[in-house]
């Protein structure tokens, strides 16, 4: 797909306007609701990969990973915007590129500061567990797998506690976007100045030229059409076809090479059993004093005191919570923690919930930075199943981590081949698979039973050479590729393309039609004789609209956002995107009265506020953004 130059420049327009962080989709939103290997597609685009060393902003070192998930991230962004079918890669190369750059200066800048605020810390690290834990990409029937977990990290190029590092970071990063956006503040005056501009409505008449109609009316001769195709033989080529080979691997492939150790059965169900007298039996809330915003500990700790005072003699803990808590996260949940998980919480609240019931309070419990006071709000026996019963589950799970590791080892295998100029016939003989074809593909039509965009992006890139295999990690599978032959456009035969320069030339004659028809009916309207080109053509209409609001769909939004920038008693002449002209003359404006404005405030209030804050990142964006210390050291910008 060829893009117009004038969209490329609204892309990048667009994208200097995303550089204001507080616009659009949070981080750790984006980041958080997707499984893990998203990050690590690449950019596969991208004629210079992302590898060595990238520099820093803002003395914030910057790794590969950091430049994959600022990739996602700014794909998903577009997609946000433009929907799901959006394809990242069929942007130009450097649009990419700033695209992807902007995003990390956006990640860098702001984990700086929230780094030099302290909000990288204990509790952001806690909250980062917490989302793994309850991350699907790291689950086995809804329950979260060890194994699992730390193979997809593995395969991704972290460490268990790397991945908790950025994990952390990029909370941290997102409390302190939060904490910025909810900085506002608006007058009653402002709003109802508001509500006034956006519920003006208007009286217009209008001349419509309806383009399909028109167009329906052309006739072309035969001739006409093939004096067209000659004329213009560049439209009618056919598209280029490229054919490839493939190797498909998928965790199903290894499931048989998979041996189920002797005794493993018991062992897992023993570990089912301790992990079934933990899970999910304890929610509980807590309250959270922390040393370092005191003088002294002695201080902090008279602040827990009175805090569990007050809960002895009765008072309410949510309440509490609210008011004394200095947990952040969760402190407006009346210090929700959810369900405690011994690998996430510190022992000390394991020893201070033991012999609770639901609603009990624990006494103040230390921790070397903070002080808390625990409160369980649910107590929940788990159903403990049989070893007969588990059986099945323990073997599939198994079953399905090994096949995925088994499948990560094959992967390095061949990357390690690829790295070595080996052909896709050896690796197919190393790895016992069988070589799949494709023939005749077009960019256009693209279809493939992998439908993952990268694959599409691969086999059509002028980059792409023909015997030289790549290997693309799918999430859920793995795919090697290795374009085989391409087939240059050729023109095609008339008698193919009839139809379509038929097509062509009735476009480009509704276009001159219409034009001209413009042309006339503003002279026409001048001299206030439109009524004979209502009879002579049933495609120009005349009508009116009273009271007309800038969100009706009786007009097109495009012509409704240009009528709405008229002075009364004006007129303007539009196309609007469906080919349709319309000659408008704007009557009156009115106005909403003072009662109807009132009726409508609280709707607008909310909506004020999240202008106001916008405004505020606009100034935030300008002073973080343009003083940000930018050290990118790699070639790729």
């Amino acid at each position: 797909v060829l893009l117009h130059p004038f969209f490329i420049y609204n892309v990048t327009t667009m994208m200097e306007s995303l550089r204001n962080f507080l616009t659009g989709p949070r981080l750790f939103i984006v980041i958080a609701s997707c499984a893990l290997p998203f990050v690590f597609l690449g950019t596969s685009s991208l004629s210079t990969p992302f590898q060595g060393d990238f520099g820093s902003i803002n003395g914030e070192n910057i790794t590969e990973a950091d430049m994959q998930t600022a990739s996602t991230v700014a794909m998903q962004k577009f997609k946000n915007i433009y929907g799901d079918d959006f394809n990242f890669y069929e942007l130009d190369e450097s649009t990419q590129l700033e695209t992807i750059k902007q995003e990390l200066i956006l990640q860098k800048v702001l984990l700086s500061e929230a780094r030099s605020l302290g909000f990288v810390n204990s509790d952001a690290e806690l909250q980062a567990k917490k989302a793994i834990i309850r991350n699907p990409a790291f689950q086995i029937e809804g329950t979260f797998d060890e194994g699992v977990y730390e193979a997809q990290v593995n395969s991704a190029g972290f460490t268990k506690d790397s991945y908790v590092d950025s994990m952390t970071a990029v909370i941290a990063t997102d409390l302190y976007r939060f904490s910025l956006s909810s900085s506002y503040f608006v007058t009653e005056d402002e709003v109802k100045e508001l509500v006034k501009i956006l519920e003006q409505s208007v009286d217009i008449d209008f001349i419509k030229i309806d383009s399909d109609s028109l167009k329906k009316q052309i006739v072309n001769s035969e001739e006409e059409v093939e004096d067209f195709y000659n004329n213009n033989q560049i439209l009618f080529y056919s598209e280029e076809k490229r054919s490839f080979r493939y190797i498909l691997l998928e965790p199903k492939d290894y499931e048989s090479l998979v041996n189920i150790p002797e005794g493993y059965i018991e062992l897992a169900y023993e570990d089912y059993l301790t992990k079934a007298e933990q899970r999910d039996q304890i929610r509980f809330s807590h309250i959270m004093v922390d040393k370092l915003n005191y003088d002294s500990v002695e201080q902090a700790f008279e602040i827990i005191t009175e805090v569990s005072t007050k809960l002895k003699n009765g008072e309410n803990f949510n309440n509490l919570a609210t008011s004394y808590s200095e947990d952040v996260v969760s402190k407006d949940n009346g210090g929700d923690l959810e369900y405690f998980d011994a690998d996430i919480f510190p022992e000390e609240f394991a020893e201070a919930l033991k012999g609770l019931n639901v609603n009990e309070v624990s006494e103040i419990v230390e921790l070397e930075d903070t002080f808390h006071i625990l409160k369980i709000t649910e107590l929940n026996e788990p159903e403990i199943a049989s070893l007969e019963e588990m059986s099945k589950t323990i073997i599939d799970d198994l079953v399905k981590s090994e096949s995925l590791a088994l499948m990560n080892d094959d992967y390095d295998l061949i990357d390690e081949m690829i790295f070595s100029d080996a052909s896709i016939e050896s690796i197919a003989e190393s790895i016992s698979r069988e070589i799949l074809d494709e023939s005749d593909k077009q960019l256009g039509d693209f279809d493939f039973v992998a439908s993952n965009p990268i694959i599409k992006d691969f086999i059509f890139s002028p980059d792409t050479e023909i015997d030289t295999p790549t290997i693309l990690n799918l999430d859920d599978s793995i795919i090697v590729l290795s374009l085989k032959e391409i087939k240059e456009p050729k023109l095609q035969n008339f008698d193919e393309v009839y139809q379509d320069a038929d097509d062509y030339l009735s476009d480009n004659k509704t276009i001159d039609k219409r034009n001209l028809l413009t042309l006339e009916l503003e002279d026409a309207k001048k001299e206030n004789t439109l009524e004979s080109f209502f009879n002579a053509y049933d495609f120009i209409v005349e009508d009116s609209y009273v009271e007309l609001k800038r969100n009706s769909s009786l007009l097109p939004p495009e012509v409704i956002a240009e009528v709405f920038k008229l002075s009364q008693g004006n007129s303007i002449t539009l196309n609007s995107r469906d080919g349709d002209v319309y000659i408008i003359d704007l009557l009156k404006i009115n106005s909403p009265s003072s009662e109807f404005i009132d009726s409508i405030y609280d709707q607008y209030s909310s909506f004020s506020e999240q202008r106001i804050s916008s405004n505020i990142a606009e100034i935030i964006n300008e002073d973080l953004f343009e003083s940000a210390k930018v050290n990118l050291s790699n070639l790729v910008f």
